[in-house]
């Protein structure tokens, strides 16, 4: 014998299902319970009204020390480099875990500061600081990401290094200093081709896509953009109240990013110096703030433990990643696949974008 089995659906089900077929049938006739049943219906998992779910977490790294003082992306394969409090550079399989080797550096430095992966995956530059004999001295250094090994000294300064970052084509590194200094150089030469006064201490600086045109970030607040091939600054960019402790270029160069202790992230127009959205929702500093790479997210980590998700186009807020600790780091891998951030604590969080 056949027995019927009798489910009992829910009547909100029912009431979206209904609404949903007379939206359908005659769109014009739509009121505003149809559009919201219809998104809903029609939203892939995951979906929050006004918001659009895109990262997923993927897998998360530690480290032996902290914080994460340094973060990048190398290369066309996910391919992922970090230093923390005790110095040494290690490598991952960014897709699968897997530490692929671990740079030990050489003379026992103070401390390293910041990290730059090259984009063909090849190279590594980070700056160092020594004491020695009470004297202060600090250094970029040029690292085989592929042998694991120190190459050679590329500049050695009387302050610390603060940021530095690689061009697009890996031809020039640009680099931020305490002694208020904004270099670049040629890369992998080393040799110095051009060198700005800041305004202030600069804690951030960055290349646009066509290596013409340098964007740095001081502890007065301001923005400033150079002109690498001049060698003049180009404008000043205000309205951050606190210092600037990130930037970053969009992927054609006419949109500028940057992150400040003020608790905002600002979009810039980098040709004409508009502010054009005002990102706000971090409670405290943002320490970090990267495009992504096709230019239309930015990603954003802060001192209130959690990574943001911006449509960069329209300054509205997508999507917020919980942590446990201060976001001190944040950035994409070429593709977009995959955003890391690493921690006060010492970990690193990978997410992976949802197809």
């Amino acid at each position: 014998m056949r027995r019927s089995v009798r489910v009992k659906i829910p009547s909100f089900i029912c009431f979206s299902v209904a609404l949903l077929a007379l939206g359908a049938q005659d769109p014009e006739k739509r009121g505003p319970l149809q559009e919201i049943a219809l998104e809903a219906a029609t939203a892939p998992p995951g979906f929050v009204r006004g918001a659009m779910v895109q990262f997923i977490l993927d897998r998360t790294l530690k480290t032996p020390s902290q914080p994460i003082r340094g973060l990048a992306f190398g290369g066309a394969e996910a391919t992922l480099a970090a230093v923390a409090e005790d110095g040494n550079v290690r490598v991952w399989n960014a897709s699968t875990g897997e530490l692929l080797r671990t740079i030990v550096l050489a003379g026992h430095p103070r401390s390293v500061s910041c990290l730059a992966f090259s984009p063909d995956g090849k190279w590594i530059v980070i700056g160092e600081s020594f004491t020695k004999t009470g004297i202060f001295t600090a250094k970029m250094e040029l690292l085989d990401a592929v042998a694991g090994r120190e190459v050679r000294t590329l500049s050695t300064h009387h302050w610390e290094v603060e940021s530095v970052a690689f061009s697009r084509d890996g031809k020039w590194l640009v680099s931020s200093n305490w002694d208020r200094k904004v270099r670049v150089m040629e890369f992998p030469s080393g040799n110095q081709a051009r060198e700005f006064e800041s305004s202030s201490k600069p804690r951030c600086a960055a290349i646009s896509p066509d290596s013409k045109v340098v964007a740095s970030g001081g502890t007065d607040a301001i923005v400033s953009l150079w002109d690498r091939e001049g060698g003049r600054e180009l404008r000043r960019l205000t309205g951050h109240g606190g210092d600037i402790t990130s930037v970053s270029f969009n992927s054609d160069g006419g949109r500028l990013a940057s992150a400040s202790a003020d608790g905002s992230v600002r979009i810039w127009d980098a040709f004409t110096g508009e502010s054009l959205y005002t990102l706000s929702g971090h409670v405290g500093a943002v320490l970090a703030a990267v495009f992504s790479p096709h230019g239309g997210l930015v990603a954003s980590g802060g001192a209130d433990a959690t990574v943001r998700i911006w449509d960069a186009t329209a300054g509205q807020n997508l999507e917020t990643l919980g942590a446990h600790s201060s976001v001190w780091q944040v950035a994409f891998s070429s593709d977009g696949k995959y955003l890391a951030a690493g921690y006060a604590d010492g970990t690193i969080n990978i997410w992976k974008k949802q197809e």
